[in-house]
Formats: C-alpha cells, sequence, structure tokens
C-alpha cells in the first residue's frame, strides 16, 4: 500500500506524528525572563515581608543570597530566612554529640542572616526525624499560624522536581500555610538548588561583583557543609553561566534593538520561576502543591481529598496487570 500523496508525492503524515506534535501545541510561547525586582515591587511592603523557605540551614544562601540582601539591606525591607529543619544530620564534626551538632548548624543559619541582613526563624519541625519528613499535625499548626501571623508577601520554596525529601515536604508546607492563612495575593517564587534545577525558569535577578561576594561570605558561614561540598565556586560559575544566557533570554532570543538590553555591568543571575496557577501542571503526577495551593486560593477548585491516579504498575503475581493505582492525597 502506497503512503505517498498522489497530489505532490509527499508522503502522507501518520496519525501518531500529529499526537506527538500536539504535545507540545498547549505549552504555549516559548519562555522569556523578566526582571524578578519588577513583580517583586507591588507585592513586598513593611507589613508583607519577603520570606524564604530553607529546608537546610545553608538552602538560602545558595539559592537566593543576592536578592535576599538586596532586598533586606540595600532596600531596607523586611526579609525572612526559615530554617525549617533544623537537625544533626551531614555536620562534619564525628567529636560532637547530636544537640552540639543541631546547635552549630542553627549558629552557621543565624551567622548567614546577619550577614544577609534577613531575620532568622527556626522552626525546628517535628517532621525531621519521622519517615520521609512528614510533618506532624503540630507541625502543620505552627506553620499556619505564622503564615497567618506574619502574611508574607512572596515566598520562595524549592521546586517541585525536587529530588530532596525535605525540599520536597518544605514546598508542600508553604501550600499549607499559603492556603491556612488564607494568602490569594502572595507571590510564589520557586528558587534553583542543586537537588532540582528549575524546569521552566521565567525571572532573573542580576547581581554585580559585591553581591557575589556577599554571597560567597553567606555560603562560607556554613563551616559544617562546605567541608563536605563547598558551592562558593560552583555557584559563583553556575551564576556567571546564566548571566551569560539571561542577556539573550531577557531579549526574547532577539539579537537585533541593543537599546533596550540588559544591564552589561551584572556578573551573575540568580533565577526563578514566578508560579501562576496551571491547570495542565496540576493534574501532573504526583501532583504539585503550590499549584493545588494557587487552584484552591484562585477559587478554580475545590478543597478536600483528591484523587491521584498513578502511573500503572505491575503487581508481583500479576506481571501482565495494567490498572493503574489509585491513591488520595488530602490537600
Amino acid at each position: 500500500m502506497s503512503t505517498s500523496s498522489s497530489s505532490t508525492g509527499t508522503p502522507a503524515r501518520r496519525p501518531e506524528f500529529d499526537q506527538l506534535l500536539d504535545s507540545v501545541r498547549v505549552c504555549g510561547t516559548h519562555g522569556h525572563l523578566v526582571d524578578v525586582r519588577e513583580s517583586l515591587r507591588s507585592v513586598l511592603g513593611p507589613n508583607r515581608p519577603l520570606v524564604m523557605l530553607c529546608p537546610h540551614a545553608d538552602d538560602g544562601a545558595i539559592t537566593a543570597a543576592c536578592l535576599i540582601h538586596e532586598y533586606a539591606v540595600r532596600r531596607g525591607l523586611p526579609v525572612v530566612e526559615i530554617l525549617v529543619f533544623a537537625g544533626e544530620r551531614n555536620v562534619a564534626a564525628p567529636w560532637l554529640n547530636d544537640q552540639k551538632k543541631v546547635t552549630v548548624r542553627e549558629a552557621e543559619f543565624r551567622l548567614e542572616c546577619s550577614v544577609l541582613g534577613a531575620e532568622a526563624i527556626c522552626w525546628d519541625l517535628e517532621g525531621y526525624r519521622c519517615p520521609g519528613y512528614q510533618p506532624t499535625a503540630k507541625d502543620v499548626a505552627e506553620v499556619v499560624e505564622w503564615f497567618t501571623k506574619r502574611r508574607p508577601g512572596a515566598i520562595i520554596v524549592p521546586p517541585a522536581n525536587d529530588a530532596h525529601a525535605a525540599h520536597r515536604v518544605t514546598r508542600a508546607l508553604a501550600a499549607v500555610g499559603l492556603v491556612g492563612a488564607g494568602l490569594h495575593d502572595t507571590l510564589v517564587l520557586t528558587g534553583w538548588t542543586p537537588w532540582g534545577p528549575l524546569p521552566e525558569p521565567n525571572a532573573y535577578f542580576s547581581y554585580d561583583g559585591e553581591a557575589e561576594r556577599t554571597k560567597e561570605w553567606a555560603i562560607h558561614c556554613h563551616a559544617s557543609q562546605i567541608l563536605l561540598t563547598d558551592y562558593t565556586q560552583y555557584c559563583s560559575h553556575l551564576g556567571r553561566a546564566y548571566a551569560a544566557l539571561t542577556r539573550e533570554w531577557a531579549e526574547g532570543h532577539s539579537l537585533s534593538g541593543r537599546a533596550a538590553r540588559t544591564d552589561d555591568r551584572f556578573v551573575g543571575v540568580e533565577l526563578f520561576q514566578i508560579e501562576t496557577y496551571d491547570p495542565l501542571r496540576r493534574n501532573n503526577f504526583p501532583p504539585d502543591p503550590i499549584q493545588m495551593a494557587l487552584g484552591m486560593l484562585g477559587n478554580h477548585e475545590a478543597t478536600g481529598p483528591i484523587a491521584v491516579e498513578a502511573p500503572a504498575r505491575p503487581a508481583a503475581s500479576e506481571p501482565t496487570a495494567t490498572k493503574p493505582n489509585t491513591a488520595t492525597v488530602p490537600a
């Protein structure tokens, strides 16, 4: 049977080709990066702080030290760093007992906050010692109470695709805080972490050489960690690579019209993803708690248990079974 078109001689397009091409038609146009300062201008104020949720003590310095320092010191706005899990793991000091290790990490966290000009808050949630970092009822109540009291104007959270369980739980706790406090106007920024790069970055913060040195200083506050992995050079090289790319990304990949090009004086860039409700991402497996929260707060969906259909996995006793499992995930 011939697959060629009788009029042009061009092979007829197979239906499965259209199915494959349709997968990208719903993604919209390719992403353009914007200066994150434009988005933060309308949401931060004396009573609406910028809040960085740090699963571990050094995550704020690695992810957003330059942005934190800019708003806390140069602009004089309230900035809060929250240490979600204060614990003894991965402290390169075997001569210390567990409680001393906790104290060391908290002290390093507070030192970093002093360098960056941020307020330091230590939650020390019980979930740190629970399987999968799952928070207790007391933890959830504490998170909701804090969000209700402080009402952040913007928050920075780890990515949904983060490989570290503590980072994923931190993102979910942020979603709980937003819904529990009814914060429909809080700007949510996803920040880069070594455990999970941003899937769709759409905002950048450019920094100069002085800010880069501040970031290095903030990272070096964590002596118990840099003995294991020194992120100073890593973040410097990454920030400079992003800076080179952002000069084009911010212009929509246009090589003409240089009158509006970005500032050439910056040496590095911290990348972010401004989160907006997307029903397509909401239905991912596993579901993104931030997308779920944005849907609830924007009245796009009802609260309550959500049935999640998991990918099909053959059972041990039934190798040919294809029926998907169904799990219920609390909102």
